[in-house]
């Protein structure tokens, strides 16, 4: 009875925490951000979708609870293509101005997210290379 117990636990607590990273769940502030190629011009987001006023909405980036010295992890989680440019930002700037970034995991890149809600000027304008 007590091993049936605490492999139900066990159970409960593994279901709870992949429950955690189900897409769309919001980004905290504080994560790092990766955006390949310059981010920082109008043509990086140029296929980009956005809504009626203008903001952007669904921008591909990496996320995750990175040190910016870690960013070559961040980068290797994603297996489905290579950063030969990238740009670097955190999602505490996305928030502060308005936006949102939400967790978007997809096969072999686990670490995707969307950013959400703000317009092309103020996002060029957050990111470091």
């Amino acid at each position: 009875m007590k091993n049936l117990l605490l492999k139900s636990v066990a159970m409960a607590c593994l279901l709870g925490s992949s429950l955690s990273a189900f897409a769309g769940d919001p980004a905290p502030k504080g994560w790092l951000m990766v955006r390949s190629g310059a981010a920082n011009t109008d043509e990086n987001y140029k296929k980009e979708e956005s809504d009626s006023n203008g903001k952007l909405e669904r921008v591909s980036v990496l996320c995750g609870n990175f040190k910016k010295s870690d960013v070559d992890q961040l980068i290797a989680s994603d297996r489905t293509r290579g950063y030969d440019t990238y740009w670097t930002s955190t999602t505490t700037l996305v928030i502060n101005l308005g936006g949102t970034v939400e967790k978007d995991p997809l096969p072999k890149n686990p670490n995707h997210c969307l950013i959400n809600g703000i317009k092309v000027g103020p996002l060029k304008g957050i990111w470091a290379d």
